[in-house]
């Protein structure tokens, strides 16, 4: 140890002077290296510095690409870029995001990709024709869509609606499967038969095109050929539409779904006379879009795919609630509902509170058994002038009038009411009004051709009188029978007067005699709803429409649009039912509850309340109803992509009978214009209906709805009794307002379907239908870019 210490104090003894030296050295080493050092440094930070702009910029332009994404996925296109059409294949459309991004000013190019191969894109006026018609007269004629059926299995569904005089002939089917998914050979139906040979296959907008050539085949086939043509596979040519699936199977990514778009190519002008003739239509739920977003010199392309249902006819957009409440009731369990509520309410709470109400209507419905401006049951002839060849006849309650002609002058023939007792008609003169004047007749004895009963109208209290009408002549029998005949607008006046004059009449052994019972005058169209008026709230406050404005207050609202019929009861009339509608659209955006307060948006949720509906209630009369419905029209980031069909034609069903609500003739109706979308994941429920009906009767069973020949059970779960005018949350009886729901897993319906019969049948019971109203679920899905490119 002291050895080792002592030669470390030698060794440093011995250098003295050296660091000096050291130092030397190593400042003359610095001077040589610190200069290219600095300048390396300041290399590699202007170096970084483009690197991080750069890097800056790629970030600014793909959270332009993820704008596009976002336009597209909530369906905003429309509101983003001015001028747009996603038929409009040629266009180009810019906009600039709102902010900056890393202080770069990003810019986005938007361009609808068409797809079909070897075919020159429509103008977008003729595109829109081909893929959803006329609205609302004319629905496509030739519809296709595409879905993947079973693991690896794609299906085109072709849908023709042939008109007369057509013969759809096949030129061309195509389908273009996107990056990653191929074709597999053989594989197609198309090949099964002797419809054409093997498709030819290319690459095409960045995946590949699959195109079979037909040859003008005809789609439902021709049995005269030879040899013979069968139709398209699953065509029957008695089919309106007719239809056909193609399918193939496909390789690709596991457990993903391609993004395919399908097309077809014919011999007739899918337009229905456009200003220029298109022969093909496509699969214009998936859409393909190309966005191109530039910040400072960065540039991204992207290819992003699309489903989203089409709307066809007079489709909606959106999702619908539908409530409603009865306005009378039946207090003594009489089946006979004979007291009138001055209001009812319904509550809607469930609306998301992100949406925004499209359309908002309101319908009110009741029957009415107006007063008769003249009734007889010729006990007496108090209201009649008679001649002498009139008497009362009968006893007790039973008593008419009876005419038999033995002598005196001309006249002693007529029966004419007095002109103190003038009927006032001046009131029923509007178009659609009809004034009857009905009695029941009947005759005895044994009648020849010159046996007559007449009657005339007078309009000026006598002065003048029509010419005499036939009421009848010869024998008719000892039965009553009922007679109506329409007055003329010219007597509807302040002094109508009828008559009656018998012609013959004279034979006895027995006496020839001409009967008379229960004389009316009734009208059975009136317009009294056409400026009828309801009062509604609002959570408790009194709305209306002052000038068009929104207003809280004791105004009224008034009648939009009013439908009137006569009801019929055993083949007799027996008084009217209306239906009214308001467009409450802007009421419901200005005063149903904020969601959530304070904010400004009013989804639709509230407690409504309708009152003072116009209607008759009565003890006498099972008929007797009123009632109304709200139904709220709206949409949101969540409901996107639903698809509203209304019907609300006014429309009576009487006993024993499946209503024609579509008036066609047939019974049921018929609904088309749809197109029903591909499931979305997770969801049960395909559709749902809701229809208003008035007047069921829970007494009375036997009244369904049918949707492809199924019943469908209403809220409570019955399904022989959906109309028992006591739907789920409704405080009084009388209306419906029923919801049947149509899940995936009823097969009912099926991805492309386009038209449903329903059935609404019934039993002994009698109501009318108000409206229908349809919803098929869909969403707008899009999936990750199918290429990214990036420039600059």
């Amino acid at each position: 140890m002291h050895k080792t210490k002592k030669t470390s104090i030698f060794v440093n003894r011995g250098e003295t002077g050296y660091s000096l030296v050291l130092v030397l050295v190593l400042m003359m080493v610095g001077s040589l290296i610190i200069a290219p050092l600095l300048g390396y440094m300041s290399t590699g930070l202007r170096t970084g510095q483009v690197y991080e702009g750069k890097a800056e910029q790629l970030y600014a332009a793909d959270a332009g690409i993820e704008d596009g994404y976002w336009q597209i996925k909530y369906d905003h296109l429309a509101t983003a870029l001015v001028g747009y059409s996603p038929y409009n294949y040629t266009s180009t459309w810019n906009y600039n995001l709102p902010e900056t991004v890393n202080d770069c000013l990003v810019e986005n190019t938007v361009q609808n990709v068409w797809i079909p191969q070897g075919l020159t894109p429509p103008d977008s006026t003729n595109a829109q024709r081909v893929i959803e018609g006329i609205p609302p007269a004319t629905s496509p004629k030739v519809i296709v869509t595409g879905s993947v059926s079973a693991s690896n299995t794609f299906e085109i569904k072709l849908q023709y609606y042939p008109s007369q005089g057509d013969v759809m002939r096949v030129n061309q089917i195509g389908v273009w499967l996107p990056t990653g998914f191929h074709y597999v050979a053989e594989s197609s139906n198309l090949e099964d038969g002797d419809y054409c040979d093997a498709p030819a296959i290319s690459e095409h907008a960045g995946g590949e095109a699959i195109i079979w050539t037909l040859g003008d085949y005809p789609f439902a086939g021709d049995e005269g050929s030879s040899p013979t043509m069968d139709p398209f596979p699953g065509v029957n040519p008695e089919d309106t539409p007719m239809v056909s699936k193609i399918t193939f199977q496909f390789t690709g990514p596991v457990d993903l779904n391609p993004a395919a778009v399908a097309w077809i190519n014919t011999n007739l002008d899918l337009t229905q006379g456009g200003s220029e003739a298109v022969t093909y239509a496509w699969d214009a739920d998936t859409r393909i879009y190309h966005i191109t977003a530039t910040a400072d010199t960065v540039q991204v392309e992207a290819y992003l795919a699309s489903t989203a249902i089409r709307e066809l006819g007079s489709a909606v957009s959106g999702d619908y609630k539908a409530i409603g409440n009865s306005l009378m009731l039946d207090t003594n369990g009489d089946k006979r509902r004979e007291t009138l509520l001055s209001s009812s309410y319904a509550t809607v709470s469930d609306i998301p509170a992100d949406a925004i109400v499209k359309a908002a209507y309101l319908y009110w419905s009741g029957w009415i058994l107006p007063t008769p401006p003249f009734d007889d049951t010729c006990k007496d002839f108090g209201l009649w002038i008679s001649g002498s060849a009139w008497n009362v006849a009968g006893g007790g309650g039973d008593k008419y009038f009876k005419s038999h002609y033995s002598s005196g002058n001309d006249d002693t023939r007529y029966l004419t009411i007095k002109k103190a007792k003038a009927i006032n008609l001046s009131e029923y003169c509007d178009a659609g009004e009809k004034v009857i004047v009905s009695w029941e007749q009947w005759e005895n004895g044994d009648l020849e051709n010159t046996d007559r009963l007449y009657f005339a109208f007078s309009g000026d209290g006598g002065n003048t009188w029509s010419a005499n009408i036939l009421a009848f002549q010869d024998d008719i029998g000892s039965s009553r029978l009922k007679k109506t005949y329409e007055v003329p607008v010219a007597y509807r006046t302040g002094q109508f007067l009828l008559r009656f004059y018998i012609m013959g009449f004279q034979d006895t052994g027995p006496d020839e005699e001409a009967c008379l019972d229960n004389i009316q005058v009734i009208v059975e169209s009136p317009t009294v709803c056409a400026d009828e008026s309801v009062t509604f709230y609002i959570d408790g406050s009194q709305v209306y429409f002052e000038d068009g404005v929104p207003t809280k207050g004791t105004g009224t609202l008034e009648v939009d649009t009013c439908q009137i019929m006569p009801n019929i009861t055993g083949g007799k009339p027996n008084g009217y039912s209306y239906s009214s509608k308001k467009n409450v659209t802007e009421l419901v955006k200005a005063f149903s509850a904020k969601s959530p307060n304070p904010a400004t948006n009013h989804p639709g949720n509230g407690t409504y309340t309708v009152g003072d509906v116009y209607a008759t209630s009565t003890a006498n009369n099972e008929w007797a109803y009123a009632g109304w419905s709200l139904v709220i029209i709206y949409s949101s980031a969540e409901t996107k992509g639903h698809q509203l069909y209304r019907y609300d034609t006014f429309s009576y069903c009487d006993n024993d009978q499946n209503l024609d609500f579509d008036h066609d003739g047939q019974p049921g109706g018929t609904i088309s214009g749809f197109l029903v979308p591909t499931p979305v994941t997770g969801e049960t429920i395909a559709a749902k209906l809701t229809a208003f009906v008035g007047e069921g009767d829970v007494w009375y069973t036997g009244d369904y709805l049918a949707f492809k020949g199924t019943t469908l059970p209403d809220g409570t779960g019955d399904i022989n009794n959906v109309w028992n005018g006591m739907s789920l949350g409704m405080s009084a009886e009388g209306v419906d307002v029923d919801t049947f729901y149509i899940t995936w897993a009823s097969h009912l319906l099926s991805p492309g379907d386009t038209s449903a019969h329903i059935d609404m049948q019934t039993g002994i019971d009698s109501w009318n239908l108000v409206y229908i109203i349809i919803s098929f679920r869909s969403e707008t899905t899009i999936g990750n870019a199918i290429s990214y490119l990036i420039r600059g």
